[in-house]
């Protein structure tokens, strides 16, 4: 009685605690929000500070620089203008202590400005030292016309270093940069008073994600879904719409040129040359020379949309369709349908196209997370990562690959271990059509269909719609397969993949056919030497399109692990055995041999001993099943569900946010 009593006395301190940490109804939810709201300005506020105060000490934002006062070494003045004469040159311009925002040069160059700036800048002793100067690789695009470089302080000097060597660019071999006269027009500092918008929407989405987390008892807690749902929302908007309007991305030309096609489908466009530069890999749209800050995205958006014309342009554009993947295309072709409607500029229009992609994954990643019966923390991880998340805030198919392959799998899943529910021919329909959605854009998972060969006959309605049912997953798998095997088996091209070096995938069967044995120790080789990042790291989870991996890739490997470790709950109280994870790890085998394969045949010289053109963004869409085979039946987390899936979702959204602080903010937006 007494220890009953003890019981019942610390559940109900606990219940009071709980309601004190949070107030309850609506008032509660209204005081938290704008407490949060006023938190994020605050803080934007204070960052901002030392710009407001050097602003409002010096008068105009930008002070020039006179030519006369610069030091020149290897250029020439002409015209008000300073012209590089030599294969290198050297510009000191001096600043006057004060404190700068950002130093700024102007030029006029028809290809790609690289140079190096070092600016002296004093430190918190009021010392000049060669240690605490600011230096930079200047990679500058060619329609801007300028450079901004942070700075944040008080600042002596500025030094510019131009080869014309730099200025070469090994990517397009095709372009004689040497030909092109390098001028610099003018010089200058800026120091830009007022608020930041993306930084201090970022403080609200960081305050709004910790009121998720502390409060959202009914939604994060119970249900995990809806936890991802809003920060993959909020924060994946903020991360779409902080990258230029350019190509940040792999292939991000390709599949805006394809998503441009179908919002147009069967009408040819009047486009500009600015617009027609989106669709091609060129110096407009170099991926290295991105705008590197707040400033320079705003003059390329008036680049793109004084110069980018969809209405009236001087070209008429189409391009053939390639219905193998307009499925993946379906969210940014309808943004963009909407965006020229409203008559919006290029570059509203350009990201706008994004954010259709995002959404579509949102919701499908969403409706995932909702159906599977295990696994719900993987889902949520997986889908909350940088790589897959800024997959999906641009143009690509790859998150249309991986929603809606991860939406089948939770469907085979509930039908493999939920013992309370039957598989209909609806709960077949949607498990086989999510995953032709998506697989039918990248073949080389078919073999992950057959996991559905696992559902219990007792789950089937009659012996007839078993066999009938599990005959047409075999069917469907082997017409994926052959939609890409019969091909290159009775008819390899003489060329492969264009973007590789000397491919032919006549030359490279040959190898394979001729001495299968030697192509298998090299395609082990290759494997191997890339699991862990491919599995479990950077290669998968953390690159951030074409400006690199993550700032804490260590971090990946941490949460990825600890994920794996811990995610055991089941909703219907069933865990996958020993003999489903042995047919699922196969499954999931023969799919990564698929994706290094093609990628020899395709992508890759012929006889060469490595692989060439596998990326760890190909194991994205069989992630999760894999995850869920390594997870161990004998390590038991004692909290509960909500709790659990809590810590889950503060892991993931905050490996979010902290990429985007850290790796997309500064680079893009600051």
């Amino acid at each position: 009685m007494q220890r009953r009593k003890g019981m019942e006395w610390a559940a109900g301190i606990k219940r009071r605690m709980a309601g004190a940490v949070w107030p309850s109804g609506a008032a509660g939810w209204i005081a938290a929000v704008v407490l949060a709201l006023w938190t994020g300005l605050i803080l934007e506020i204070c960052l901002s500070l030392p710009s407001i105060r050097a602003a409002s000490e010096g008068g105009a934002s930008y002070h020039a620089i006179p030519l006369d006062q610069v030091i020149a070494e290897g250029f020439e003045e002409r015209d008000g203008t300073l012209i590089l004469t030599g294969d290198s040159g050297y510009l000191h311009i001096p600043l006057d202590g004060a404190y700068v925002g950002k130093f700024v040069y102007s030029y006029e160059y028809e290809g790609l400005m690289n140079t190096l700036v070092k600016i002296g800048v004093y430190n918190e002793y009021g010392e000049l030292r060669d240690r605490d100067a600011v230096l930079k690789e200047d990679r500058n695009s060619r329609v801007i016309g300028a450079s901004w470089i942070p700075v944040g302080g008080r600042a002596a000097y500025a030094a510019i270093s131009v080869t014309r060597e730099g200025l070469r660019e090994p990517g397009l071999l095709s372009v004689d940069f040497d030909s092109y006269p390098v001028r610099f027009t003018g010089f200058g500092t800026e120091t830009r008073a007022g608020l930041n918008p993306y930084r201090l929407v970022f403080f609200w989405c960081a305050a709004g994600f910790a009121l998720l987390l502390l409060g959202g008892r009914r939604w994060v807690w119970a249900r995990p879904e809806i936890g991802f749902l809003a920060v993959s929302l909020s924060v994946g908007t903020l991360l779409s719409l902080s990258l230029p309007a350019n190509k940040v991305s792999w292939d991000e030309e390709v599949h805006f040129a394809q998503s441009f096609w179908i919002a147009n489908y069967r009408s040819p466009v009047p486009v500009s040359p600015a617009v027609l530069q989106e669709f091609i890999t060129g110096m407009d749209t170099w991926p290295y020379n991105q705008p590197g800050g707040r400033e320079e995205q705003e003059a390329l958006d008036r680049y793109l949309d004084t110069e980018g014309d969809y209405r009236n342009g001087e070209h008429l554009w189409s391009i053939d369709l390639n219905k193998t993947t307009m499925t993946g295309y379906a969210g940014s072709a309808l943004f963009l349908k909407l965006g020229q409607m409203l008559r919006l500029p290029f570059s509203l229009l350009y990201k706008l196209g994004r954010l259709g992609n995002l959404y579509v994954y949102c919701i499908v990643m969403f409706l995932a997370i909702r159906r599977a019966p295990v696994g719900k923390a993987i889902l949520m991880f997986l889908g909350l990562m940088p790589e897959p998340m800024l997959l999906a805030g641009v143009y690509s198919y790859d998150p249309t690959v991986t929603a809606f392959m991860f939406l089948s799998f939770a469907w085979m899943l509930d039908a493999i271990l939920n013992e309370e529910r039957n598989v209909g021919w609806k709960e077949y329909a949607v498990m086989l059509a999510a995953f032709l959605w998506g697989c039918r854009l990248k073949a080389v998972y078919a073999p992950l269909l057959l996991t559905g060969l696992l559902i219990p006959k007792e789950r089937f309605r009659s012996r007839r719609e078993r066999i009938l049912m599990k005959a047409g997953l075999i069917a469907a798998c082997a017409l994926l397969m052959l939609s890409f095997v019969l091909p290159v088996l009775f008819a390899p091209r003489a060329i492969g993949d264009v973007r590789g070096e000397n491919t032919s995938e006549a030359g490279q069967m040959g190898y394979i056919l001729g001495q299968p044995l030697s192509y298998a120790w090299i395609l082990i080789k290759n494997m191997l030497r890339t699991l862990p990042s491919y599995v479990l790291g950077e290669q998968s989870l953390g690159l951030l399109g074409h400006q690199g991996p993550v700032s804490f890739p260590w971090l990946l490997y941490a949460g990825s692990g600890a994920v794996i470790l811990t995610a055991g709950q089941s909703s219907c109280k069933r865990r996958l055995d020993g003999r489903q994870k042995a047919w699922i790890f196969l499954l999931c085998g023969a799919a990564a041999v698929l994706v290094w394969t093609s990628m020899y045949i395709a992508f890759t010289t012929p006889g060469n001993t490595y692989i060439d053109g596998v990326q760890g963004r190909y194991y994205i869409p069989f992630l999760f099943l894999l995850w869920l085979v390594m997870n161990p039946r004998c390590v038991r987390v004692d909290v509960g569900d909500g709790t659990y899936y809590r810590a889950a979702l503060a892991l993931g959204g905050g490996i979010l946010l902290a990429a985007y602080w850290l790796d997309i903010l500064p680079r893009f937006c600051l």
